[in-house]
């Protein structure tokens, strides 16, 4: 019986093909999934973004109610929430720029873009009662995109 000679002396383990072929395998599932968990990592990053903007929004807003530099007219800035590379920060004016002091700084993730009008915002101005200023003149709100990738966000700041 010599197939009995063979059954007893066959080693287990897998052989160099079986081997390739699953890490063939794994390398293709890998190479599906990829696309996916970038969209989702660019979606937490623009969840974050999304957060911080309206931490800063109600920061810049309540620090433009306060109206500590005592600004006098409904189109000069009072605060200003400032897009700084991987910071958002609340910043009291400056004569007509958003370079006075800090009052709130928080983390901005980066590569994500807040955009209006197919522009690129890196300060919004808001004057002495609330309202932010597009161009200089009062508006009750701010339409926005946020993006990052393929993945965008529209929002709206009231």
């Amino acid at each position: 019986m010599w197939w009995a000679e063979f059954l007893v002396n066959r080693q287990s383990g897998l052989s160099l093909i079986e081997l390739l072929i699953v890490v063939s395998i794994v390398g293709v599932l890998a190479l599906v999934t990829v696309p996916f968990t970038q969209s989702w990592l660019y979606e937490a990053q623009l969840n974050d973004a999304k957060s911080q903007l309206s931490q800063a929004y109600t920061q810049a807003k309540a620090l433009a109610l306060r109206n500590p530099e005592n600004v006098h007219g409904e189109h000069n800035t009072a605060a200003c929430v400032n897009l700084l590379g991987s910071f958002i920060q609340v910043r009291q004016p400056s004569g007509t720029g958003c370079s006075g002091g800090v009052t709130w700084q928080g983390n901005w993730p980066i590569g994500v873009g807040l955009v209006r009008n197919n522009v690129n915002l890196t300060v919004v101005f808001i004057n002495n009662r609330g309202a932010i200023l597009i161009n200089n003149q009062p508006s009750s709100n701010l339409e926005y995109i946020l993006a990052k990738g393929n993945v965008s966000y529209e929002g709206m700041l009231y």
